[in-house]
């Protein structure tokens, strides 16, 4: 599809996502550069959420805010740490395979995804639902971006309950698709109830695949920041490690 029928939703997206890949181009070309400074979303009650944060926890956001600030420079790489409110990032080698939608875990450290998945497409923004990756893929749909895309990965569930409608949705959207769910872990009133709709739907699809990252994290308080919700650069390294074992595996599976 030519870039001049794209739609002007899609034009607005891939000018703001020329915009981030040149400020983190610049970034990375000047060594002595800070690592900039993240942005911590305080989540939002909606419609979609039954239970709203709690004043300790939205303190504890606060908190990340040190946190992160802190653990950013733990990273060996500066281009790994993205501070804003969304991010979109083009494959940087081949076509794209994978596309990846994410919330603020995937937006901060987009760089640190991009690197590890350099076929990919990443979509990420702070504070995202799960209800939202169904406009997200209806839109690269209809302007030619999924062709060719057979693994898609979720990082959705952290700032909000998950929908049964909203799923199944997705998933027929979706079709035959592999799609990685990671398994969100945080400390907010809805989490089992995302976790046990993750598990569930991955027992009755079978193009639908579990990211264990609840299991990984769990009594590891060192892979978060204060809020227990925010990987720190030692736990998005086992995330990432495990989003991209798992889909190996995934891909050879379906090959054989």
């Amino acid at each position: 599809m030519g870039l001049r029928f794209m739609k002007p939703y899609i034009w607005a997206r891939l000018l703001l996502g020329a915009a981030i890949l040149s400020v983190t181009s610049c970034a990375q070309s000047i060594p002595q550069t800070p690592a900039p400074q993240p942005v911590v979303p305080a989540l939002p009650a909606t419609s979609a959420t039954k239970a709203t944060v709690s004043p300790s926890d939205r303190y504890l956001d606060r908190m990340a805010i040190i946190d992160a600030r802190k653990d950013f420079r733990q990273s060996p790489n500066p281009g790994y740490v993205l501070d804003a409110h969304s991010v979109i990032r083009f494959p940087s080698l081949g076509p794209t395979g994978v596309i990846i939608i994410g919330d603020s875990i995937l937006t901060g450290w987009s760089g640190y995804f991009a690197h590890v998945f350099p076929n990919a497409f990443l979509d990420g923004r702070v504070g995202r639902q799960f209800s939202s990756a169904i406009p997200i893929w209806r839109t690269l749909q209809e302007n030619g971006m999924t062709h060719k895309v057979g693994y898609v990965v979720v990082e959705l569930g952290t700032n909000g309950e998950v929908l049964p409608q909203d799923m199944q949705t997705f998933l027929q959207l979706v079709g035959d698709r592999q799609v990685l769910l990671v398994m969100p872990e945080m400390p907010r009133p809805w989490e089992h109830e995302v976790q046990d709709l993750y598990l569930q739907t991955a027992a009755t699809h079978s193009n639908v695949h579990l990211v264990r990252w609840d299991l990984l994290s769990r009594n590891h308080p060192s892979y978060f920041w204060t809020d227990r919700v925010h990987p720190t650069w030692m736990g998005i390294q086992v995330m990432v490690h495990a989003i991209a074992t798992d889909l190996q595996q995934v891909i050879a599976t379906k090959h054989n």
